[in-house]
C-alpha cells in the first residue's frame, strides 16, 4: 500500500507512477477544491461510476484520444463501508511529481525524535529477567 498523506482534513493523497492520487468524501473533495460538484460521477451527464476532464475543465466523452496529458482528472465513485468513497486520480506534470517527491524525503529525513539503539538503562532486559527467576 502506498504512503498515504492527509492533505486536507478528509481527503488523503498517495502518488502512483504519474498521478496523484486523491481519495475521501464528495464534500471533503470539493472543499479541498478538487472537483466541482458538477463534476462529480452521478450528476447530470456523467457516468454513474467514473467520469474524465481534461486540465481546462472541458469533459472527456468516449472515444477521444486516450493521452494521459498533464492535468487530466479521473474521478472515480467507490463504494465501501464508510460509504460513497470518490477517487480522483490526477496526471502530474513532471515538475510537479517531483515537487511531491521531494516534499515526502524531507518529511521522511525531519523524524522529531531521538533514535534510541539498544536498550533503556536501568531496565532489565529479557535475558536478566530469565537469569533472576
Amino acid at each position: 500500500m502506498p504512503e498515504q498523506t492527509e492533505v486536507f482534513p478528509g481527503v488523503l493523497r498517495h502518488v502512483e507512477y504519474r498521478m496523484a492520487v486523491y481519495v475521501g468524501q464528495a464534500q471533503a473533495l470539493i472543499a479541498a477544491g478538487l472537483v466541482m460538484r458538477q463534476q462529480l460521477p452521478g450528476q447530470a451527464g456523467n457516468g454513474r461510476g467514473m467520469c474524465t476532464y481534461d486540465a481546462d475543465g472541458s469533459k472527456v466523452h468516449r472515444g477521444c484520444s486516450r493521452s494521459a496529458s498533464a492535468g487530466r482528472k479521473y474521478i472515480v465513485a467507490k463504494r465501501c463501508a464508510e460509504g460513497l468513497q470518490i477517487e480522483v486520480r490526477l496526471v502530474l506534470s513532471p515538475e510537479r511529481r517531483e515537487a511531491i517527491e521531494a516534499q515526502r524525503a524531507n518529511t521522511s529525513t525531519c523524524w522529531p525524535f531521538p533514535v534510541v539503539v539498544g536498550h533503556i538503562p536501568n531496565i532489565p532486559t529479557r535475558p536478566a529477567l530469565l537469569r533472576a527467576r
